[in-house]
């Protein structure tokens, strides 16, 4: 039961979480953020990379 219930919290939270870009472009599909605070040019040499990977394979998809 408790497992139900903390199942049941959770997706409250992550509901109210998305709350405010709940689909696809946005909550009026325009594609438009208005938050603020975003900045307007990157730092000279970019942003600082947070994570990298090799690519695995030879980069074909499916089908093929």
């Amino acid at each position: 039961m408790k497992a139900i219930i903390y199942s049941f919290l959770l997706l409250i939270v992550a509901v109210n979480y998305a709350a405010d870009w709940p689909q696809f472009r946005g909550p009026e599909r325009t594609g438009v953020s208005s938050e603020t605070g975003l900045v307007t040019s990157w730092p000279e040499g970019g942003p600082e990379l947070l994570w990298s990977t090799e690519i695995l394979g030879g980069g074909r998809g499916g089908g093929q």
